[in-house]
């Protein structure tokens, strides 16, 4: 009877926020009709690429297996608004995606395809007289370079700028698939505090995502999940004149999760990531890493790894962290116990690069990337050897700027693998080659 009391003063309580949520767009609405009607605007703009890649053992990280990989895509994003005045807006964003030789996608012999997606439809309203704004819709969402989130989501999100500080905050409907019950929903609230003066940036976040009987977060060990509750603090400083800037970021998990068979485990995990960048001339030094813990203990319940809510995104290494291609069809690369891709968990890297700009439409850059576990991983599952050591990654990058904002960029990635790589003794190299053709407009 305690845990059915507790249950229910739970969704009490999450029930009075969702009617909080209403009441507040209720009298933002209410604010908006009142206010004088007249004339929209229409102002437009975009965005298209074009690119190939190719790549071996990038997901399984052994010649025993065929991974090879070749593909052809093209995307087209338009970008829309409608602007009835200073304090209100309408933005709407759409997508084709055509991937070439793919009759799902239109890229087939015909091209007729049904691939028209919507990115984003939101309202934007500036309440007058306040320093407040809101948006209400599917809109885009970045925090913490995306280590917390990046993506488009459903959601009500309001901030509001007092001089050199701005106050955020959101409701996210993540899932909610079955209209007559809360079992299979998921809702994420979060607030923040962003500080940014002269050379300094700042910001402080926390993120709540309810699962309920879900097993939500991207990486998670307890299954199947009852009650799932994740809670992100994060916490990022930045510093940045001509000559040099330096971010620093960190994230903790907290909140705990119960599975079907009467455990309870506590999220304990964390990451933490420090990149500077020194300007001389026409070159720019790099020098930075990250570190996402891993799971000491399989054995007990609680999840030291690094976990992350539904909809995170970071992009890092071209090989192993998607970096210029970005997500594509496949899985992000893993190993056995470590996560890579733009959601990295048990890994830890030191990188250095340096970029120059050769010319005035022309860039070169190289990046070097040590990649290890935190914790140890089985390295041979025959003999029972483990290891910490991934690989090592060099990557070269080329950009050209054409006409009239066209760019050409090519990427060239080999991962020299390390005995962590894969749980089997034969760990290969793996690499990549892309060229990607694009257009801001």
């Amino acid at each position: 009877m305690e845990l059915i009391g507790k249950f229910q003063d739970q969704e009490l309580g999450r029930k009075e926020m969702k009617k909080a949520f209403l009441v507040m767009m209720a009298l933002v609405l209410a604010v908006v009709l009142a206010a004088p009607v007249s004339a929209a605007e229409f102002k437009y703009g975009g965005y298209w690429r074009s690119r190939i890649v190719s790549s071996d053992n990038v997901q399984d990280g052994t010649d025993l297996l065929d991974d090879n990989y070749n593909r052809i895509d093209q995307r087209l994003r338009m970008y829309f608004y409608f602007v009835a005045s200073e304090n209100f807006r309408m933005v709407t964003r759409w997508e084709v995606n055509t991937i070439w030789g793919q009759a799902a996608t239109g890229g087939d012999v015909g091209a007729d395809s049904n691939n028209f997606l919507m990115k984003n439809v939101y309202a934007e309203i500036k309440i007058p007289n306040t320093p407040v704004t809101t948006r209400i819709g599917v809109q885009g969402i970045d925090m913490m370079g995306g280590w917390l989130v990046a993506d488009d989501f459903s959601a009500m999100t309001m901030d509001a700028k007092f001089g050199a500080v701005k106050l955020l905050g959101g409701y996210i409907a993540a899932r909610n698939e079955d209209f007559t019950s809360t079992e299979d929903n998921i809702d994420d609230v979060f607030l923040g505090l962003q500080y940014a003066n002269g050379p300094w940036k700042g910001g402080l976040y926390g993120f709540y995502q309810y699962a309920r009987n879900l097993n939500a977060s991207y990486v998670v060990y307890t299954v199947p999940t009852l009650d799932n509750n994740l809670f992100d603090l994060g916490l990022e400083l930045g510093y940045a004149t001509k000559q040099f800037d330096i971010t620093a970021r960190g994230i903790k998990n907290l909140g705990s999760t119960d599975d079907a068979f009467g455990n309870s485990g506590d999220y304990k995990g964390w990451m933490a990531e420090l990149v500077g960048n020194v300007y001389v001339n026409n070159f720019t030094f790099t020098l930075g890493g990250f570190y996402t813990s891993g799971d000491d203990d399989f054995s007990d319940d609680d999840i030291e790894a690094f976990v992350y809510p539904l909809g995170r995104s970071h992009y890092w290494s071209e090989v192993l962290g998607f970096g210029a291609f970005g997500v594509q069809d496949q899985q992000a690369p893993r190993g056995n116990g470590w996560t890579a891709g733009d959601a990295p968990s048990n890994l830890w890297t030191v990188t250095a690069g340096v970029a120059w700009q050769a010319l005035e439409k022309t860039k070169l850059g190289f990046n070097y990337y040590y990649i290890g576990t935190a914790e140890d991983v089985t390295a041979d599952i025959t003999n029972g050897d483990t290891s910490s050591e991934v690989g090592n990654e060099f990557d070269l990058l080329i950009e050209q700027r054409l006409i009239d904002g066209l760019r050409l960029r090519m990427v060239a990635g080999y991962l020299v693998a390390g005995d962590a790589r894969t749980n089997i003794a034969d760990d290969d190299d793996a690499w990549l080659l892309g060229a990607k053709l694009d257009w801001a407009f």
